[in-house]
């Protein structure tokens, strides 16, 4: 029996789409803002970059970041009045329970790479050390799609600091709330690893029926 064949879904994600705004395009549209007003970082906390984001940019690896969500969290529209498009969010393949792991850093070609999936589950920080990113892609290149997950996960929850759990505690419990994936990133870098969370969320417009609008007794 041939198996039904995937829509290439990826190809056309809102995440590629760069009008669409969410919580990783706003840290990279920061960062080249700050390219032209580099003083506004000196002025207030708010306008510093997460520096995983910043490594992201300074290493042209924006556009493989966004194909990387692009396959792995596959967005669907929440629809509001009129039809319009409020969000898009991404529910866990499975039904439940799925989250998303990231991995970026370069082989020892100095190749950028990045390596994922969404057969995770929300991560739990662990004690060890975490590999460059030659030695993780070296690894990564030798190994069969099983302990390949299994590098991925290792690399992640390692990758948490102890500072990052409360994150990772929010975000998980935001995205079962709303019903769609976490994204959990961790970059290497010779100097070690960075990592943030986030949510697979998309905005989208602000519709309004002042229709709707109701107060009064309900009997």
């Amino acid at each position: 029996m041939i198996g039904k064949k995937i829509k290439p879904f990826w190809k056309y994600s809102p995440w590629l789409d760069s009008t669409k705004t969410n919580l990783f395009r706003d840290e990279f549209q920061l960062i080249d803002d700050l390219k032209i007003d580099s003083w506004l970082e000196e002025s207030n906390d708010y306008f510093k970059p997460l520096e995983l984001y910043r490594w992201i940019d300074q290493n042209n690896g924006v556009h493989m970041f966004y194909r990387g969500l692009a396959r792995y969290a596959p967005m669907f529209k929440v629809i509001g009045y009129h039809g319009q498009e409020v969000l898009w969010i991404s529910p866990p393949p499975s039904g439940h329970g799925n989250a998303i792991y990231m991995v970026m850093g370069y082989d020892k070609d100095q190749q950028l790479r990045l390596v994922g999936g969404n057969y995770f589950t929300a991560p739990k920080h662990k004690s060890g050390t975490v590999v460059s990113g030659a030695s993780f892609f070296k690894q990564y290149d030798l190994a069969n799609e099983f302990n390949q997950i299994q590098l991925v996960k290792a690399t992640v929850e390692t990758s948490i600091q102890p500072e990052d759990e409360s994150l990772v505690l929010h975000i998980r419990s935001e995205c079962e709330h709303f019903h769609t994936m976490a994204i959990y990133i961790t970059v290497l870098t010779d100097p070690g690893s960075m990592f943030h969370a986030g949510k697979a969320v998309i905005e989208g417009v602000r519709p309004a029926d002042f229709s709707y609008e109701f107060f009064g007794e309900i009997k």
